[in-house]
């Protein structure tokens, strides 16, 4: 799907196999302050092999990827992971540096709810790091809530009603 923020064009689409090259590039280019707010550590550089793996994804896992307008970088990536038995997902997700402050988190966060709603989840959560307060805000103003960390470094947030959202969304024209 095609959309635009901030005069920029862009593609969100699932992550593939195929582009593990761009994700390996991705990745490597984060600051080790973003893989440490995104992955709770920090992580040493991804090699070929560890980027075949994340972009390989299974029924309960979907990953997706915003591209620049001509698909030859990758400007943020969002996972959702389902367990369906809980009727729960968790997400994560993290936007390059230099595409940062144009609403590409709110954009992936919203498409990650869909996904999620799409497999009959009636919750998302999301584990952020203590230090992360940007995605903490955002992830506020979509309607989750604060549980307690799991440990010292993260804090669990939560979206009860996935319906709601949606709705609101829908009313806010964001859909």
């Amino acid at each position: 799907m095609r959309f635009t923020l901030k005069n920029h064009d862009f593609i969100i689409r699932d992550l593939l196999p195929e582009d593990v090259d761009e994700y390996l590039k991705f990745f490597n280019s984060l600051s080790e302050k973003s893989i440490r707010c995104r992955f709770g550590h920090l992580l040493a550089k991804l090699t070929q092999d560890a980027a075949v793996q994340r972009a390989t994804t299974d029924a309960d896992e979907r990953a997706l990827a915003i591209f620049d307008g001509q698909q030859s970088s990758i400007a943020a990536i969002g996972r959702c992971y389902f367990d369906p038995q809980a009727h729960t997902a968790e997400i994560a997700m993290v936007v390059a540096e230099s595409h940062r402050r144009m609403g590409l988190g709110r954009f992936i966060l919203d498409r990650l709810i869909r996904v999620a709603s799409d497999k009959d989840s009636r919750s998302v959560h999301a584990f952020i790091a203590t230090e992360n307060a940007p995605v903490k805000h955002l992830l506020r103003s979509a309607g989750f809530i604060a549980q307690s960390g799991t440990d010292s470094s993260d804090v669990e947030f939560v979206l009860h009603s996935i319906a709601k959202y949606k709705t609101e969304q829908c009313v806010a024209g964001r859909d």
